[in-house]
């Protein structure tokens, strides 16, 4: 049946008038969820208890302004200037438990106070929540990934220099150093760096020992594997592993002292894994290093037939027709399983991608050094906590990594957490002298609140 055009257009011929008035209304509704949440974790009791022996001077506290830079980040927002678009929400108050958010000049004073015994309280502090799921999970087996990332900054940025930045080589930045945890996606360690230091550099190797220690002791038994890239094929590093019997997969650059080439070139008989994947095994001695190490070659076949005019990539070394890669492992995996457990790397990058896009990861809030350096640490500290999240109200689903060590659970990106049930309108009534929380009707979504909100119970029982 067709309708008619009254059924269907209505007519507008007026403006509509424009008013602003103090009301009870929320565009994030989803955030007394998570309210409730870091109630049951105490994570404002944590804070101040990381913070017991730091000298921070102003009118907020600790708790306040971490609370108010996480609240930024979940609703969407990632410069400190977007607070200004945020303080009159109701449900952004209550979840900060401040009637005034400070102003991003006060936010930013307030992080060019810190120090590093102040930077070190937050790493204690995102150690302390990461293996809180850690232990709970169980766990057999750690997987570290360990990667950096490049932060553009402006030309009066404390401690930022002219390096390592492939969107902008004349840009100083920084050049922050990560640690991941495989099969959570939590990240265990940020440390910021200048960004003319290379991966291999300025204690990459300190930063491994830190979290190899820290795994060791909070989880003894287990067993610890690290991957990491070709930046960090280093004789100081290798030796640490093996020496502290750590199973790693680290992949080796294309070097001409390593003379990788002649070897590829020289092979006439590959082992075949699959119809595009072949392998051979050989042992190199590294005469620089007086070090004899054994590498896993493999020609990955991209093509049946080359380009007229094939342009050689000097990172991705390849004919036109197989691109090849060297491993360097101690793990007895077999060459096709060793292959996937080092791609299972990739999902370190698609975590930094979420941090620096949905937590402000990427943005440069002072001048200070130590400053930049702190914000980083609570942007990795919120990740982790809707990692926590997550998992303990179980949207999470479980999923097979396989040999590629990723996630043992499926999660939602906040991107897609903010669709969900986050970012939702809603308005605040006195109803029996108590207030509510009235969001539109949504079958889905009513759903989803009532699912959270029965976990959070059953945990706030628990605790």
């Amino acid at each position: 049946m067709r309708l008619a055009k009254h059924d269907i257009h209505q007519p507008i011929k007026s403006d509509l008038r424009i008013e602003f008035a103090r009301q009870e209304l929320t565009s994030y509704s989803g955030l007394e969820l998570f309210k409730r949440y870091f109630r049951i974790i105490r994570l404002g009791s944590r804070v101040r208890q990381a913070f017991r022996d730091q000298e921070m001077v102003g009118d907020y506290s600790v708790v306040d302004m971490v609370l108010v830079l996480m609240a930024i980040w979940l609703v969407g927002g990632d410069r400190l200037r977007h607070v200004e678009w945020i303080n009159e929400d109701p449900l952004v108050q209550r979840l900060c438990e401040l009637s005034r958010l400070p102003s991003r000049r006060t936010i930013a004073r307030w992080l060019a106070q810190f120090i590093n015994d102040s930077i070190q309280a937050l790493v204690a502090l995102n150690s302390e929540l990461v293996f809180d799921k850690l232990k709970d999970m169980g766990l057999g087996t750690i997987t570290l990934d360990f990667d950096g990332t490049v932060l553009s900054c402006g030309d009066t940025v404390g401690w930022a220099f002219r390096g390592y930045n492939p969107h902008n080589r004349h840009a100083k930045s920084y050049f922050p150093l990560l640690c991941h945890v495989a099969q959570t996606g939590h990240f265990l360690q940020v440390r910021n760096r200048p960004g003319n230091i290379h991966d291999s550099k300025c204690g990459a190797l300190n930063v491994i020992k830190d979290c190899v220690a820290e795994v060791r002791e909070q989880m003894p038994g287990v067993r610890i594997e690290v991957r990491m890239d070709a930046a960090f094929f280093q004789e100081e590093i290798l030796r640490y592993l093996n020496r502290e019997k750590i199973r790693y997969a680290v992949k080796v650059p294309m070097w001409k002292w390593l003379k990788l080439k002649e070897i590829i070139n020289a092979r006439r008989r590959w082992h075949h894994a699959s119809a595009n994947l072949s392998w051979f095994k050989c042992t190199i001695d590294i005469e620089q290093w007086s070090h004899t190490v054994e590498m896993t070659f493999f020609r990955q076949k991209i093509s049946d037939t080359p380009k007229k005019g094939h342009q050689l990539d000097f990172f991705t070394p390849d004919d036109g027709l197989y691109e090849f890669s060297v491993l360097c492992s101690n793990m007895t995996l077999q060459p096709p399983n060793l292959f996937d457990f080092y791609n299972g790397r990739c999902a370190i990058e698609h975590g930094i991608s979420e941090l620096k896009g949905e937590f402000g990861f990427a943005s440069i809030p002072t001048k200070s050094y130590t400053g930049n350096g702190a914000y980083q640490q609570i942007s990795v500290m919120a990740y982790n906590l809707v990692r926590n999240f997550q998992i303990d109200t179980n949207l999470t689903e479980k999923r097979d990594p396989g040999c590629s060590r990723t996630n043992l659970l499926e999660f939602r990106s906040l991107k897609t957490l903010r669709l969900h049930w986050l970012n939702v309108a809603g308005r605040i009534v006195n109803t029996d002298g108590r207030k509510t929380l009235k969001l539109n009707q949504c079958q889905v979504r009513e759903e989803m609140y009532s699912k959270i909100c029965d976990k959070l119970h059953l945990l706030s029982e628990a605790a």
